[in-house]
Formats: C-alpha cells, structure tokens, sequence
C-alpha cells in the first residue's frame, strides 16, 4: 500500500514541523512521501525542509487562502496524482500517531470498497468521544463517555482530522467540494462516498485525540469558535444540503440548528449580535447562492481574501 501524509496549513509553520518531526520519528517509515498543502505561506517551510535534507517531503503553497474544503480537495488530488492508495490527512494542529495510523491501515485492507476509515475522536476539551457520524442527519454532536464496544462502526462521515481516505474516489472525480470553506466539508464529502456505494467506518480502538475547542459555560460545556465561523457554519451546512440532501426533513433539522444556535448566542456566547448578524448573512447565502463552485463563494472578503488557482509548487529534494 502506497500511502502518503497530507497535512493542511495555514501560516502554521511551527505546527507543521512538529508533526513532520513526529512522522520521521517513528521506528518504521510510514509513509510513501508526505505533503504539505499551505495558504499564503511565509517560506519558512521550504528552508526547513531543505536544510534538514527531508527528501520525502513536498510543499505546495498557494497565494490566498484555500480553507478547509479546497485544502482538503488539493491534497486527495495531489496525492491521487502522485500514486497514493491512500492519504492520511492531518491538519495543522493534529498528530501522528503510528499506533493509530497503523491500526486505521490494517482496517482499510479488510473493508470492502472502503471510501473512508476515521479513528474515534476523543474531545480533549469535553472529555468525550465522538460518534456523531453514526447519524446521516446533521443533528447536533452525539459525545459518549467511553468508546463503543463494536469494533467497526458504519459512519455517513466523520471529521477529516486524522482520517485515512481511500484514493479510488478521487481518481473517479469524487472530491471534496471546495466551495466548502471553513465548516462541513468532511459531512458534504461524506455524504457523497455514501451516495456512491464507499463504505466509510470509525475505527473504536484507534483513539485521536482532537481538541474541539468546547469550553465550560453556565449552561454546560459548548464549542467556542469565533464569530465569523457562524457565518461559514450555517452558510456551509444549507449548501451541502441543497447539493446532496435536498429534502425537508433536512432543511427542518437545519430550521432547528438555527433556533439552538440563536439561543446559545442569546444565553452563552460573546459577540452576540454580530454572531446573530453572521448567522442570517449565513442563512440568506447558503440558501440563494449559485451552486456553481466560485471564488466568492470560497472565501468572505470582510474576513479573509478569496482564492486563486494559482500556486507555488515546491518539492524539495535534498539539497536542491
């Protein structure tokens, strides 16, 4: 199996380092070649790369930023390209763990046409582990307090943190949507694997420890993300909807993420008019927007630029 280590990146050149360090450092060489997929890069990368004579990795940085849904959709490309089976992807302020990478391996070789593998998320910051996949619906997260007793567990989708993704699809122009920027480009591609016939599983004895971002309030532990992303958020979930689960019983339980959002911004979180500003904007783009993939989709200028297709592509080998 030809299997390479894609991580994502966003100016986060220290991040990056230490989980190329944490590859290099295993006792076997677990992947083919590792690739690093960045936005806006400061190039310090490339030098470091170079200087500690890493062979075996590439870097590809790109002139604005990609988010989440493009970068995820480079680097299975790339990958697919460069003769990937399989692509372990990583993103900045993830980890490898060999133990779990082997272990998420070792299943995609038993599964049959297998589109996806995910270890079981364990949310640092809450304490739990996620299983949320499990429901096809994008109902609120579903944390257990100790993992499940079933081996493998059949997934709609699951976070692309630390997920082994099979390269078949890609080559058959199954892709994550890169309009998808920043929120539920793992759910949307997800949910096209399964409309294809793959076959995506959580593996319950491969635990990756994932940083959610929860935080303690009066009405109990809840995810803190900044304002901006309620707009992303919302604007992301009615576009995946509306691409590949165009029905009311959908648009009813996104009616119903609304209300409890509405009442988290009103109850617990900070800023709360502009989050109450950011989610309408949200709700008015997602449901009226073009399907068509295009830069003003990608990116909102009011908080970062927007993408280009054009790109550095670096491979550093050696000395060169």
């Amino acid at each position: 199996m030809v299997v390479w280590l894609v991580i994502s990146s966003y100016r986060n050149d220290e991040d990056v380092v230490r989980i190329i360090e944490q590859a290099h450092a295993c006792d076997r060489r677990l992947f083919e070649r590792i690739l690093v997929v960045d936005s806006e890069g400061t190039g310090k990368i490339p030098d470091v790369i170079k200087d500690r004579g890493w062979d075996d990795v590439s870097y590809r940085s790109y002139d604005r930023n990609l988010g989440s849904g493009a970068n995820l959709c480079e680097r299975l490309c790339i990958a697919a390209e460069g003769g990937a089976d399989y692509a372990y992807a990583v993103n900045h302020d993830g980890n490898v763990d060999p133990n779990v990478f082997s272990t998420l391996l070792k299943e995609a070789g038993s599964v049959e046409k297998i589109g996806a593998v995910y270890p079981l998320g364990l949310m640092t910051s809450a304490g739990l582990y996620n299983i949320t996949g499990t429901r096809q619906l994008p109902l609120p997260a579903k944390l257990v307090s100790s993992p499940p007793a079933e081996p493998l567990i059949d997934v709609f989708w699951s976070s692309s943190n630390g997920a082994l993704y099979s390269m078949n699809p890609v080559r058959q122009g199954i892709v994550p949507w890169p309009v998808m920027w920043m929120g539920w480009e793992d759910l949307e591609y997800g949910w096209r694997l399964r409309d294809q016939g793959y076959r995506q599983v959580i593996v319950s004895n491969a635990i990756y420890r994932d940083n959610h971002e929860y935080v303690q309030t009066w009405i109990g532990k809840t995810v803190d993300k900044p304002a901006w992303r309620t707009y992303y958020g919302f604007r992301n979930l009615l576009l995946a909807i509306r691409r590949s689960r165009n029905r009311p019983l959908y648009y009813a339980v996104a009616a119903y993420k609304v209300i409890v959002e509405c009442g988290l911004i009103i109850l617990a979180r900070s800023s709360k008019w502009k989050r109450l500003r950011e989610l309408c904007a949200g709700i008015i783009t997602g449901l009226t927007a073009s399907m068509d993939i295009v830069p003003e989709l990608m990116g909102k200028e009011s908080h970062f630029s927007s993408p280009s297709s054009q790109c550095i592509d670096l491979h550093v080998r050696g000395s060169k």
